[in-house]
């Protein structure tokens, strides 16, 4: 079974940067949060949102109905 893609090329790197970011926040840099839970759960947020954007695909915009992605024209 092979992920249909639904994720436009802005919302790929729109989660590439705000994934990384999350996990640079939750898994290293310590000070910017406090909580040691929360920043764990910040940091595998990132690590989520970077594997959809490598993946393409988006496991909420499927369950939503919803998608970004929009096939070229031929």
């Amino acid at each position: 079974m092979a992920l249909e893609r639904n994720m436009h090329t802005i919302d790929r790197a729109a989660r590439i940067i705000v994934g990384l970011a999350c996990v640079y926040i939750g898994f290293f840099d310590k000070s910017m949060i406090g909580n040691d839970l929360i920043s764990a759960l910040v940091g595998v947020f990132g690590v989520v949102n970077v594997g959809a954007a490598i993946l393409l695909h988006c496991p909420v915009y499927r369950l939503a109905g919803i998608s970004s992605y929009r096939a070229p024209e031929a």
